[in-house]
């Protein structure tokens, strides 16, 4: 029995994941040892990659055909169907509102005390990289968009199991009798409350049931041609490397206090 291509692209490059899931920045961030200018770093540099996140939906949803008779003279995509192109156009819309509110998070956190005086980072190269490998993915992908869906899977999927390690780091190595130690001092006590919403946040049901969806997408493609299962491993292994890269940003530019 073929498996799942989730499955598959999951048995790929596993020292890659691993390195996407299990970062020393994860390590710190459970351990709430990580510093506030790292911290604070990788914010940045995560509310920069929105911007990117946001376009490639929207470039998604641009190409996606809701209605049989609106394809594209080119569309070949033998799995196509009304119900699947609104099922994908109903899991876009709630990607980019989910951004959204993202985005507004992350300026209320730059905003809180533990980061507030401490110096604005650019976008780094990595950062930009990523921005414009999502842009190129969601323009180039096949008509049923399964480059730009394996790419918003992976990014997705190593986030919910990254933050779900973090969570159990956490959950050995901190305790509220910890966080109540702080009380006293503002901005530790507001570093250690970000640190346990980013937690929170990506470790939701609702984001676990939102990656199963794009999963099940994934797996509704057509892999019968072996060039295009080779194109969507390539995109696969290329957001490994970038996520490993996305992780490393935050301790590049600054150093430990």
């Amino acid at each position: 029995m073929t498996p799942a291509l989730t499955d598959h692209l999951l048995a790929l490059e596993k020292d890659a994941y691993k390195k996407a899931t299990r970062h020393e920045f994860l390590e710190k961030v459970g351990k709430h040892t990580i510093a506030p200018q790292h911290l604070r770093a990788w914010i940045e540099q995560d509310r920069g990659y929105t911007s990117g996140y946001t376009r490639m939906m929207g470039l998604m949803m641009s190409r996606l055909a809701l209605f049989n008779d609106v394809r594209d003279y080119g569309d070949n995509d033998p799995n196509y169907s009304e119900q699947h192109a609104q099922r994908t156009m109903k899991l876009l819309s709630f990607a980019v509102s989910n951004v959204f509110r993202e985005c507004q998070m992350f300026t209320d956190l730059l905003s809180r005390p533990a980061y507030r005086a401490l110096p604005a980072a650019p976008l780094q190269p990595w950062t930009l990289r990523y921005v414009d490998f999502h842009q190129k993915v969601a323009r180039t992908a096949g008509y049923d968009l399964g480059e730009a869906l394996v790419l918003l899977w992976a990014m997705e999927r190593v986030f919910l199991d990254a933050w779900r390690h973090a969570k159990a780091v956490q959950a050995e190595h901190w305790s509220p009798e910890a966080r109540s130690t702080h009380d006293g001092n503002e901005e530790q006590a507001s570093h250690h409350d970000t640190i346990g919403e980013l937690i929170d946040n990506w470790t939701i049901d609702e984001f676990d049931e939102f990656v199963a969806e794009c999963a099940a997408l994934v797996n509704h493609l057509d892999t019968s041609d072996p060039r295009r299962l080779q194109s969507l491993e390539a995109v696969y292994r290329e957001t490994l490397a970038l996520e490993v890269k996305f992780w490393d940003m935050a301790f590049e530019s600054v150093q430990d206090q």
